[in-house]
């Protein structure tokens, strides 16, 4: 029973940390691209190169978490197919967050539930990262009068004022 309440605290702190981290990453990202006078496909590989460091940083949270719980705090190793060194744990953590799940590296007992609370923490995370993305891309595209139209008949009800109905 006390391996549940560890493993549940260390998730809650871990949820908050790594949010919090890929928060801080974001706001720096926003910071470093305002204002840069580079051409658009420079700032878009800015914003990736950022995003992917951010996400690279919260999968080592989560390797390195588990190493410590397996390795100092006495919980279960991982198993299948697994090597006693670290790259193992960066591998698993790496499938979980993504939400890959390969599976010929798996938990086993309280690690089970950590594993669940990493994929929903790196699915909010990678979808955060792809509405940032987004809307980067949208301000960027205006802000160089790069302004897509899908519909010109639309874009032009939209300049005119007039609604958009079929007689």
């Amino acid at each position: 029973m006390t391996e549940f309440w560890i493993i549940a605290l260390v998730s809650i702190i871990s949820i908050y940390v790594v949010t919090a981290l890929f928060y801080e990453s974001l706001c720096f990202i926003s910071r470093f691209v305002s204002g840069r006078e580079v051409k658009p496909k420079h700032l878009m590989l800015l914003i990736m190169s950022g995003i992917f460091i951010a996400h690279a940083i919260s999968v080592l949270i989560y390797a390195l978490i588990y190493w410590t719980l397996v390795h100092y705090a006495g919980f279960s190793d991982l198993s299948g197919n697994i090597q006693e060194h670290f790259p193992t744990y960066l591998y698993f953590s790496i499938t979980i967050y993504s939400s890959l799940g390969i599976g010929d590296v798996f938990p086993s007992d309280a690690l089970r539930f950590l594993t669940g609370i990493e994929a929903i923490n790196g699915l909010i995370l990678i979808t955060w990262s792809a509405a940032y993305t987004y809307f980067s891309v949208e301000k960027m595209w205006e802000a160089h009068g790069m302004e897509m139209t899908f519909c010109k008949k639309c874009n032009n009800s939209k300049k005119t004022g007039k609604n958009n109905e079929r007689s």
